[in-house]
């Protein structure tokens, strides 16, 4: 009987019968031993018996493959009737990964070779879910396929790979093959040609691989960090801008100085040439759990100074002064993306400065000065963590040597703008604050050192807490202190020279000396800040509020500062507030010695004792057209321009403000007494006589009356005599209150 096979289905002889229908091993190398050259012939199709045994699939046998190729070792370089070399059938077939193996190590050329319609075997691997050594192999055999653009869809191999969802050890040898940077150029990125693979893994992968995304940015530097966050795609759109959100979030913290600081502004807040010291604002996170080559860790707080002084009536610990809440990522690879997402949202940033510096011996003053005074983080920022590594010239091109990061405590205000920003609300600033503040000088001074740069400037909010910044440069007592640091130098330490010159004229010359540190050096620059906050206005000679350098005559001021000028500054502070004019007194006394001589004796002034005090008026000129008048109990608001005084005002100093006058008994236009001039000659005279008098209140923000606020707006007389003479009778005594010589410090 004969057996006609089925037409289109090739025929042949019976091993191509047994191959087609994947007889037993055994009936094949029966077959084999019957007839050893049918294993060189090709069915009616062109196809011979090991194509059409790799057809059957996963089902092949290794040992099968191998005894054809024995018997006809040329059949892995013969194509089948469609144009498709055994190893393109074998993966397109998902035939099993030993079998792929066999053949690849029969033909290695294959692995390059396309099939009939123009896929590589790399292609066909991905689109087939070849597994990781599969592709490992073909990838080993024919490497410039990685790049190669598939002729008939225009993907590239990683895009079939990850929309075929292969592992990330895959994606990410695929991802090292197309990098768009030289990543052993560590110094300076180095840009190459592409395939923008990166873009498509941080931005069309819906965060699959991020995985992926963070093991090339460990591996690379911030130069080279900031080169990929800036790569663009064929769309034209940057990588940082076009990523999915946990890609840009890898981005991000590998952007962050050292991996956990985050640049605020990338310009500076503070520079300094002389010490080669820049100072930026910054956010500080967690940093990742992998361990960063590019940089080393000299410091970590550890929080072993974290105790109060007996003065201290804060709390323990204030919210800034604790490290950052946020929960670490244990383990990125085993989270899926929608919890990374959920705490990608929940990460918060500690504020910090990031002070970097090239100089070694400024991070030393910065630890030695904490370490060995014994400095409690509760009255100075505590240093969380000190940096050293080259790569921190990725935020400033100036400082490309090997360099320093010293991240401190951030503080949320500095004493200078909140007592600007109180002032124009018309607040006063806290007496409880004072002492706070006081109470950390307190802490440097009886720790042996002198702060000697101590102002609004260096004095932060941190929480609840007031701490003193800048302590690096502070001088132990008795050491002599820098002239060119600090800002309110006391008057002992400024030499002042009068010099004649041209035209008979005398010019002043002030330079500020080098003098042992004593406390009273602070306790001076207290003074002035205590000043400041009672009085409203800064201390004339300190108006420029260190914004721009003092002028020459504004230091010899304070040089030539005498009880004459402590009593001239006392016009700004009301007479009553006797405990107040008495502090400025103790703090400001131009005699170190007569001075107050430690913050502990300032601190036991009444000043700091009435609950009253943060209720302070401040004396300062009005913004608008009228001023406010204080009570303790009513306040009311009356025009300065009709700021009349009672009796009591009347016994007053002429620098003092206006009396505080309860509701219902200030005196109104109505009722003040008017007088007409006999004519507009008197009138010159009068204003004349009282612009002194008008100019010096409006500056101390008190109300002014002359002889014209009695008229009324048509110049006609009132007609009230008794009452006109009571007014004159208090003009002339306002003025002879002016007279020179009647002045006293009380």
């Amino acid at each position: 009987m004969v057996h006609r096979p089925p037409n289109n289905s090739g025929g042949g002889l019976p091993l191509h019968i047994a191959c087609r229908s994947y007889a037993s091993i055994g009936v094949i190398t029966a077959l084999l031993a019957e007839n050893f050259a049918s294993a060189k012939r090709a069915d009616e199709n062109g196809d011979l018996p090991i194509h059409l045994l790799l057809r059957c699939g996963e089902v092949v046998d290794q040992v099968v493959v191998k005894t054809l190729l024995t018997c006809f070792s040329s059949a892995v370089s013969r194509t089948d009737m469609n144009g498709d070399l055994s190893l393109s059938l074998a993966l397109k077939n998902e035939c099993k990964p030993a079998v792929i193996n066999s053949i690849m190590m029969q033909f290695p050329q294959a692995a390059g070779i396309l099939d009939g319609e123009g896929h590589s075997p790399l292609f066909l691997a991905f689109q087939h879910n070849a597994d990781d050594r599969t592709i490992l192999g073909l990838l080993n055999h024919s490497p410039e396929l990685a790049t190669a653009l598939d002729r008939k869809t225009g993907l590239l191999p990683i895009q079939v790979a990850t929309e075929n969802e292969h592992s990330h050890f895959i994606v990410h040898n695929l991802l090292k093959r197309d990098m768009p940077i030289d990543l052993n150029e560590k110094v300076r990125a180095q840009l190459l040609p592409h395939h923008y693979s990166w873009n498509h893994i941080v931005s069309n992968t819906d965060d699959m691989y991020h995985q992926v995304v963070n093991k090339m940015l460990q591996q690379c530097t911030q130069p080279q960090v900031l080169a990929l966050a800036h790569v663009e795609g064929p769309d034209g759109k940057i990588a940082l801008a076009s990523a999915t959100p946990v890609c840009k979030h890898e981005l991000r913290v590998m952007l962050r100085l050292f991996n956990t600081l985050e640049v605020v502004n990338q310009r500076p807040a503070y520079t300094n040439p002389i010490s080669d010291t820049q100072i930026f604002y910054a956010l500080r996170y967690d940093p990742p759990a992998q361990l960063n080559s590019a940089f080393t860790i000299l410091h970590e707080d550890k929080k072993d100074d974290d105790y109060v002084e007996d003065w201290d009536d804060s709390s323990q610990m204030s919210g800034v002064s604790r490290n950052s809440i946020r929960s670490t990522i244990t383990s990125r690879s085993q989270q899926n993306i929608d919890d990374k997402l959920r705490v990608i949202r929940k990460e918060k940033g500690q504020q910090v400065i990031a002070k970097l510096t090239s100089r070694s011996d400024v991070v030393e003053r910065e630890l030695k000065v904490r370490k060995e005074y014994h400095l409690s983080r509760h009255y100075v920022p505590a240093i969380i963590s000190v940096h050293h590594t080259v790569q921190h010239a990725a935020y400033s091109e100036a400082m490309a040597e090997p360099g320093y990061c010293i991240t401190m405590e951030g503080a949320d205000t500095t004493a200078e703008n909140l007592m600007l920003d109180m002032r124009k609300s018309g607040k006063a600033f806290p007496a409880k604050a004072l002492k706070r503040i006081g109470i950390s000088l307190l802490h440097m001074h009886e720790h042996g050192i002198v702060h000697c740069d101590f102002g609004t400037h260096n004095i932060g909010k941190f929480g609840s807490r007031w701490k003193l910044l800048g302590v690096g440069g502070s001088a132990p007592i008795g050491e002599p202190t820098d002239p060119n640091r600090g800002f309110y130098h006391p008057p002992e330490s400024i030499i002042v020279e009068n010099k004649r010159a041209a035209l008979g004229k005398k010019a002043t010359s002030a330079v500020v000396v080098s003098v042992p540190a004593q406390t009273t050096y602070d306790i001076w620059a207290y003074g002035v800040v205590v000043y400041e906050a009672i009085a409203g206005v800064p201390l004339s000679p300190y108006a420029c509020r260190g914004k721009r350098g003092m002028s020459s005559t504004e230091i010899g001021k304070i040089g030539k500062w005498d009880e004459h000028s402590l009593r001239r500054c006392l016009r700004h502070i009301e007479t009553e507030d006797d405990v107040g004019r008495d502090l400025i007194k103790k703090l400001l006394h131009p005699d170190p010695e007569q001075r107050a001589r430690s913050m502990r004796i300032v601190l036991e002034h009444p000043f700091f004792s009435g609950g009253a005090n943060d209720d302070r008026r401040i004396m300062s000129k009005p913004s608008g057209g009228s001023q406010s008048i204080s009570s303790s109990t009513d306040l009311i608001q009356i025009p300065s321009s009709s700021s009349i005084s009672s009796n009591t005002h009347s016994r007053k100093s002429r620098h003092s403000a206006p009396a505080q006058i309860p509701r219902g008994q200030h005196p109104t236009l109505s009722n003040v007494p008017k007088q007409r001039l006999s004519a507009p000659g008197d009138l010159k005279t009068s204003i004349a006589e009282g612009r002194p008098f008008d100019e010096e209140n409006v500056v101390n923000g008190a109300g002014v009356i002359t002889e014209h606020t009695a008229i009324n707006g048509n110049g006609q007389d009132a007609g009230h005599s008794k009452k006109a003479s009571a007014f004159l009778a208090l003009r002339n005594t306002l003025r002879s209150r002016r007279k020179p010589g009647k002045q006293s410090l009380n």
